[in-house]
């Protein structure tokens, strides 16, 4: 069922694209995502954390292409930005602040592709806790 408040989209390739909700269409909410990666796509878990019974009610799984998930990336930062810049910067626990990640041992200790996305990681944790403050 077509939605026709919903407002076109444009890119520079393709003619206008008008924006529709599917007949299942729902609006859910999630308070946890667990991310799967894959070489050709990115899962995204969605759920809610149940604190009277200390568990998480997965209840959406949704697929991106790696394109797809680059330019979310940009829109999710575009937004929080936004929304920092409008209200003020979000407090984020540090009980829920990403773990400093650990250096790669055993077998991949001396894998040059493992110590570069051990120091990717670690910058990008680096910048993001600098951004709480």
């Amino acid at each position: 069922m077509a939605d026709s408040t919903a407002p076109e989209l444009h890119t520079p390739l393709q003619a206008p694209l008008r924006v529709s909700r599917h007949e299942n269409f729902e609006s859910w909410y999630a308070n946890n995502i667990q991310l799967i990666p894959s070489e050709w796509d990115l899962r995204m878990l969605f759920g809610e954390v149940d604190f009277t019974q200390m568990i998480v009610q997965q209840h959406t799984a949704m697929t991106v292409t790696w394109l797809q998930a680059k330019l979310l990336l940009y829109f999710l930062t575009v937004q929080v930005g936004i929304y920092e810049l409008m209200h003020k910067k979000i407090d984020v626990p540090p009980s829920v602040q990403p773990i400093d990640p650990q250096p790669p041992t055993g077998e991949i200790a001396n894998d040059p592709d493992a110590q570069k996305v051990y120091e990717y990681m670690k910058k990008l944790r680096a910048q993001f806790i600098d951004s709480l403050k």
